[in-house]
């Protein structure tokens, strides 16, 4: 049978709260309620019903999901608000689809009771919703106010039977209040994204609002509310755009003040290339986030500015609300994304008055010379000029035509590492003086401590094994994890390996195909992990196999030292700069020298918290401060020249 975790969200829903929970009695096996720091009863319910309850600031609707589902125990989720509850016909449909889940995600009908009644017509009904679904191929997205849950392409929905119940409203006058508040978030969403205003936008769309809830949705049919429901959604429309047209007047009379915001308080304009913030789940998408992440928090007072192609499916990012997102506004470049990325942004760029502009990803779009924002390019490896054997012919060539270009027209250049720097002045001769190094962090999750009773909480949900070592990353040639595999089993060493990273060709063409001709039993493939539970499968491991062949810096090994785990990588490349002293490392073509390593940690008590601490100790230098610190420092004195 599937186990479902129902997850809520609360803030002063003393009211409600009770009802929603109760509902969900038979049908969820944990119910997680993450609140707001409500100041009535809400807290106090919870822990009488015996749920999960956590607090945490609100920082939007979409984001404040996002957060509560990663942490639920299970990947199936049933995600209701406060002042929702089940019908008893859809409790019985959720029921029958956990004895048969066929589907990534269910979607049911919502019925909404307005000041006592419960509406029919209008646009309240259907209200179809997207509640139950697997996190695993889907999130929280949409435009606040107004989230939804947005599934991976290709996944299969279907309708449940039965309605989700919807206590919306019970005056006109919190009405009247919750459509100014709505507008008022929409509008500024709808401002980050550079959607725009105007009077005939204000005018049809209000109309049409009205016409289209109370006439072709039948309206009339609920009676007089029927009439008032049609006509604040009318008003609310009106109030977003209206509100949207003063977010611009503002905007525009920011600009006609010459002085910059640096000029004034030290403050900067930051833009950087987000795409892979939002899209990419591993390497160049986990340094991305951690930056963004690490400014925010450690920098608040610069404006930070995230440009990407789309914002549909994103993966959400800590401290939404900090950070302002840029996407295409014209038909064209929506259409040819890359088009825009690669050239028009800078025109984007110029508008908002960016005074840095940061490619995460080694390159820079074209024209970035012909503006006067200072540009950084980050650059990670050159694995692609090394190793030209790991990829297609067409892609080298591409990815190193890309980097030379951004390495020409850069002002700076970031090396992740002394390993990159080296490369960069080796194989595309760049001037020293435009590179600095700057070390990579990950994601604060990793620091944080966590209570025993969670650890077996995340043991028992992936079904680890009591001792078991640890690989993390994606499972490619390169980064040589068969060898490790054939090390374990020519030695007879009796630990199982647990294996947490994205399949490639190499997986099933190479290793799976080892581990089933050779009867390897010891190797465990999890599925479906996400990244709230990594920091505790480190932290239980007896220690980190890592025996890349080549890294520009490593991840994972930070990750590892930082959760105390003790680490085994390779001798060669950067892995000594991340790594520090305390870890061994080996050749990583040697399964003799493999083994022997993992006979030390796994043997040797004091030789393995000896690493622990010292491993820790040295990790501390790549805390997110002193990294914001150092890109702070980088912007500045790039605007400063100027």
């Amino acid at each position: 049978m599937t186990q479902i975790s129902a997850v809520i969200i609360a803030y002063n829903e003393e009211d409600c709260i009770e009802r929603c929970i109760k509902s969900l009695a038979g049908v969820a096996d944990e119910v997680v309620v993450v609140d707001s720091y409500s100041t009535d009863r809400t807290s106090e319910i919870c822990q009488q019903l015996g749920v999960r309850f956590l607090q945490h600031p609100f920082e939007g609707y979409r984001e404040q999901k996002n957060y509560a589902m990663q942490l639920a125990t299970y990947d199936h989720i049933l995600s209701l608000d406060a002042d929702e509850a089940l019908s008893e016909e859809l409790k019985q449909s959720i029921l029958n689809v956990k004895e048969n889940w066929g589907a990534d995600g269910y979607y049911f009908n919502r019925l909404n009771n307005y000041c006592g009644q419960w509406i029919h017509h209008t646009n309240w009904y259907p209200d179809k919703k997207l509640r139950l679904f697997d996190r695993r191929k889907g999130c929280w997205g949409g435009i606040n106010p107004h989230d939804r849950v947005a599934m991976e392409k290709g996944s299969k929905v279907l309708h449940l039977r039965g309605d989700l119940l919807h206590w919306v409203l019970n005056s006109y006058e919190a009405h009247i209040d919750k459509a100014n508040k709505f507008s008022t978030i929409a509008a500024n969403e709808y401002f980050k994204l550079g959607r725009k205003s105007s009077m005939p936008k204000i005018i049809l769309n209000s109309s049409w609002r009205f016409f289209k809830a109370y006439v072709l949705r039948l309206g009339f049919m609920d009676g007089f509310n029927g009439f008032v429901i049609s006509s604040f959604s009318a008003y609310t429309s009106f109030l977003k755009y209206v509100k949207l047209h003063q977010l611009y007047e503002k905007d525009e009379a920011l600009k006609q003040d010459i002085s910059t915001d640096f000029e004034k308080n030290g403050a900067l304009r930051i833009g950087f290339d987000a795409k892979r913030a939002f899209y990419n789940h591993s390497g160049l998408g986990n340094y991305s986030r951690n930056l963004i992440n690490a400014l925010t928090k450690c920098s608040p007072e610069n404006s930070y500015f995230l440009f990407t192609p789309r914002t549909e499916r994103r993966i959400s990012l800590e401290n939404e609300g900090s950070f302002t997102i840029v996407e295409p506004s014209q038909q064209c470049h929506k259409i040819i994304p890359s088009l825009w990325r690669s050239k028009f942004l800078l025109k984007d760029v110029k508008k908002l008055r960016i005074d840095v502009y940061h490619g995460l990803s080694q390159e820079l779009p074209y024209g970035s010379k012909r503006i006067s924002t200072k540009t950084v390019v980050t650059v990670h490896d050159l694995i692609f000029i090394r190793f030209p054997q790991f990829y297609k012919t067409a892609d080298a060539f591409i990815y190193r035509k890309k980097l030379e270009h951004a390495c020409r027209v850069a002002d700076k250049i970031v090396a992740i590492s002394q390993q990159t720097r080296n490369d960069l002045l080796e194989f595309l001769k760049v001037d020293p003086e435009k590179i600095v190094v700057i070390y990579q962090g990950c994601s604060h999750i990793f620091w944080k401590d966590y209570s025993n009773d969670y650890l077996n909480q995340i043991r028992n949900k992936y079904n680890l094994p009591p001792k078991y070592l640890l690989y993390v990353g994606t499972i490619e040639e390169r980064k040589n994890l068969l060898t490790a595999i054939i090390a374990l089993h020519q030695s007879g060493i009796n630990i199982p390996l647990v294996v947490v990273g994205r399949k490639t060709d190499y997986f099933y063409k190479k290793v799976l195909p080892y581990v089933q001709e050779n009867d390897v039993k010891g190797v465990i493939f999890l599925q479906g992990v996400i990244n709230a539970d990594l920091p505790s499968i480190y932290r239980q491991a007896e220690c980190f196999i890592y025996p890349s062949l080549f890294e520009g810096f490593g991840i994972p090994l930070l990750e590892a030292l930082v959760s105390g785990t003790p680490v085994i990588t390779s001798k060669r490349g950067c892995f000594s700069e991340v790594a520090g002293p305390s870890s061994l490392y080996v050749d990583p073509t040697n399964t003799k020298e493999i083994a022997q390593a993992i006979n030390d940690v796994c043997s040797n008590p004091e030789l393995r918290q000896r690493m622990i601490r010292d491993g820790y100790e040295y990790a501390k230098r790549f805390s997110e401060e002193s990294i914001a610190e150092n890109y702070n420092e980088l912007y500045k004195s790039l605007v400063a020249k100027t």
